[in-house]
């Protein structure tokens, strides 16, 4: 009787283990779906919750479409950079006051403000001419401490160009030149060799020669003559890393047009007032918002939500 006690008291430890861990698992497995499902939006619990938070949704939404179809029309109409941010900032409070007033209907406030925007720069000069900057400077800096350029296209004749390829070894040949964040310099120069003659010294090492006939349409980042040769670009140069400063040298020895756009702002003031550059003629800026961080806030009797929405210029037509 006492070997049969003994079995019948380990059988029911084990089963009491046994029980235990099943109720530690199952815990477990509640505790972590449960955080799973606080963590979303879409919480199945009641048809007054999912009301509030298809509401938070529909007004983030329409939030993101307003300001991101508000971008585009004030880059077109304003010049200046701080004009493009207080008009922005007061399209949102517009935005924001009108649609307060429509939630308090539902007993929800919300709120939306302007925390920080994305500036990029267009550089342009479309009126054929030397490319010196605004005061007539021939060695100048175009834009510093940029990580993204794109579009930069130049179409040079060989009118003005320095004659004979000694201008690269006596560095008087007109040239466009981007130093990266180490120091390390990409290097394209334009001289008259019975035509426009192209010379590319990639950061890493070599150089490259193209002949073109009495203009040459440059592609600077997609690295093409006339659309067809295809020199190293600096943003292909494996010796030059972002962020770039991108230099103009001998520019009263080229002629031409030229525009090139930069992800940042480049002038600390007013561009009217910025020595290289206006808001007019050539060369010129035409500053733009690329993007905005928008705060908002959205809180119901059951519900509060806070986000920064990073919201692109034309969201809208989603």
């Amino acid at each position: 009787m006492a070997d049969l006690t003994t079995r019948s008291d380990d059988r029911a430890q084990l089963i009491l283990v046994a029980a235990v861990g099943l109720a530690i698992l199952l815990t477990l497995m509640t505790v972590a779906l449960n955080t799973a499902v606080f963590g979303e939006i879409h919480v199945a619990q009641t048809d007054d919750s999912l009301t509030e938070e298809r509401g938070v949704i529909e007004y983030q939404d329409s939030l993101e479409r307003g300001v991101g179809g508000a971008i585009a029309p004030l880059n077109r109409e304003h010049d200046e950079y701080e004009t493009l941010r207080s008009e922005l900032d007061d399209s949102v409070a517009t935005w924001s006051a009108l649609s307060r007033s429509e939630q308090l209907r539902d007993g929800t406030a919300t709120t939306a403000s302007v925390e920080r925007v994305r500036y990029e720069t267009r550089i342009v000069q479309n009126e054929s001419r030397a490319f010196v900057d605004g005061s007539g400077d021939a060695n100048w800096e175009v834009a510093a401490n940029v990580s993204d350029v794109r579009g930069f296209e130049a179409d040079v004749a060989e009118t003005d160009l320095v004659g004979g390829s000694d201008c690269v070894d006596d560095g008087s040949c007109f040239s466009v030149e981007v130093e990266g964040a180490d120091g390390n310099v990409w290097r394209l120069s334009v001289y008259d060799d019975d035509g426009v003659e192209i010379f590319v010294q990639p950061a890493s090492g070599g150089s490259e020669t193209y002949t073109a006939s009495s203009s040459a349409a440059l592609n600077v980042t997609d690295g093409t003559v006339d659309g067809s040769d295809e020199f190293t670009s600096f943003l292909e140069d494996g010796g030059l890393a972002a962020p770039y400063t991108v230099r103009y040298a001998n520019a009263d020895d080229v002629s031409g047009t030229y525009e090139l756009t930069v992800d940042r702002r480049i002038v600390d003031g007013s561009i009217a007032d910025d020595d290289r550059y206006g808001v007019t003629g050539s060369p010129r800026i035409e500053a733009g918002i690329s993007a905005a961080e928008v705060r908002l806030r959205y809180r119901s009797p059951d519900l509060l939500y806070e986000t920064n929405a990073t919201i692109a210029s034309g969201e809208s037509d989603g």
